[in-house]
């Protein structure tokens, strides 16, 4: 039985990730011309109902949130039509220029500046880092009186996110650590999900 429900989980997160990986592919044609027009943006409406499974679960609930504000009153306005674009940038990671050049994190995550008191607190760690390796971010947590934990779950307080995002993200597999703790938080959970940026900063003097 374990088996048949480790199929079934392995199944859904694969066609999540297809799923993620064509809207991707969606916003980056539309940006392509630099333009957005009223069809491209009732195209993106559509697409999203009738791939409930995708609008429903982040990022495409704040893509689809946004889409459905904008056509509210059946009027696209240019102002609306500029925090749009400015979404489905954040969304792909930049304008297709800067994609062309490096590869940004996803701006679409709920960042937090929460105080971190490393004594104490777990962290999970998702993504690559500018600070340092990966194992050596751990290190530094763990020296600090940190605890590091493998996977999300309602024991950990920071999901800390690398600012080099992964490759795997452009391909539209946003991990399933910010995928939980993007759930954790619907569901009440304190989890602070953390750019290294703001880690960084929050690291005693003695590094």
């Amino acid at each position: 039985m374990s088996n048949i429900w480790s199929r079934q989980g392995a199944e859904y997160i694969n066609q999540m990730n297809r799923g993620l990986g064509a809207l991707l592919g969606i916003a980056t044609g539309i940006l392509a011309d630099k333009q957005l027009t009223d069809l491209e943006v009732s195209f993106l409406h559509d697409w999203l109902d009738n791939n409930s499974a995708i609008a429903t679960a982040w990022p495409g609930d704040v893509v689809h949130a946004h889409i459905k504000a904008v056509l509210a009153d059946g009027i696209v306005t240019e102002e609306e039509r500029t925090h749009l674009v400015s979404t489905l940038q954040k969304l792909i990671g930049g304008t297709i220029e800067e994609l062309a050049e490096t590869n940004h994190v996803t701006q679409l995550l709920p960042y937090e500046t929460p105080a971190i008191p490393f004594p104490g607190s777990n962290f999970c760690l998702t993504g690559d880092f500018v600070f340092a390796p990966r194992s050596v971010c751990e290190k530094t947590i763990v020296r600090h009186g940190g605890t590091v934990k493998s996977a999300v779950s309602k024991k950990v307080q920071f999901l800390l996110v690398g600012g080099l995002g992964s490759d795997e993200w452009k391909h539209g597999s946003f991990g399933t650590k910010i995928e939980r703790a993007m759930e954790l938080k619907r569901d009440g959970s304190l989890i602070a999900i953390v750019h290294e940026d703001h880690w960084a900063s929050c690291l005693p003097r003695d590094g």
